[in-house]
């Protein structure tokens, strides 16, 4: 059989390491993901950078609004265990800010908006908030574990939650700001630029595929994307840009 090459030309392409057609074509994608890479690594620099902020007083302090938290009633204040109480308070209190001293919202009941109270409750501890807050054997007797409604997850799960709500009180006190933020302009716009070009060009999810991001941005905590509402805002070019990069190889 003739030989399609001479031997020198054989010889050539054997040793040139000519890229096939595939091989090519992976080179791109190798050079572009590298370049998602560092867009990704200068994104996250640049949202480290705007997370260190510089506050500066405010000469005078204003209010804004009021801030309402739990706090020792009166009698137990006033007895032998209030350093105690106060310590698993200090453990499970929550604070609501609002523009009214009364707290009072308007609620739609039987058609007409009547005034209600905003209801504020004592934190309930999910195992890891236990595990972090370390109790001591005289404090986890006074808490009870059962299950509640989590609104982060849409189901009931085990909460840790304590027994004697009535030791404690609500109390309303003025909500003073004392220092401002400094921004940076030219920072949050390039930020915000940064953004726009990754946005625009739809290149989050590949991003995402190559740090290992697998939820796609999402949390734990957020519901699930309901099946006939998934594709209901994704353009048909991101849908099948998705369905390539998924598919690669």
């Amino acid at each position: 059989m003739d030989k399609l090459f001479s031997d020198e030309l054989q010889f050539y392409i054997d040793t040139a390491r000519l890229k096939t057609a595939r091989q090519k074509r992976r080179a791109v994608i190798t050079a572009r993901d590298k370049q998602l890479l560092q867009l990704s690594r200068y994104e996250k620099k640049l949202w480290k950078k705007s997370r260190q902020a510089i506050y500066v007083p405010l000469q005078p302090p204003i209010q804004k609004g009021y801030i309402r938290t739990f706090v020792l009633r009166d009698d137990v204040a006033r007895g032998k265990q209030a350093l105690f109480f106060q310590g698993i308070l200090d453990k499970i209190n929550t604070a609501q800010h609002f523009h009214r001293r009364d707290f009072k919202k308007k609620k739609r009941v039987r058609g007409k908006k009547v005034w209600v109270d905003k209801e504020q409750y004592l934190k309930k501890l999910l195992p890891w908030e236990v595990t972090k807050a370390a109790f001591t054997p005289e404090e986890a007797a006074y808490f009870e574990t059962r299950m509640e409604f989590y609104e982060r997850k849409g189901k009931e799960v085990e909460m840790t939650v304590f027994t004697q709500p009535w030791r404690f009180v609500l109390r309303v006190r003025p909500y003073m700001l004392t220092h401002r933020r400094v921004v940076d302009p030219e920072l949050e716009s390039r930020i915000q630029e940064v953004d726009n070009y990754i946005t625009i060009r739809q290149l989050r999810h590949r991003m995402n595929w190559l740090t290992q991001s697998r939820r796609g941005g999402r949390r734990s905590w957020e519901p699930p994307v309901k099946v006939k509402e998934r594709y209901k805002k994704k353009p048909l070019l991101q849908m099948l840009q998705e369905a390539y990069y998924d598919n690669i190889d």
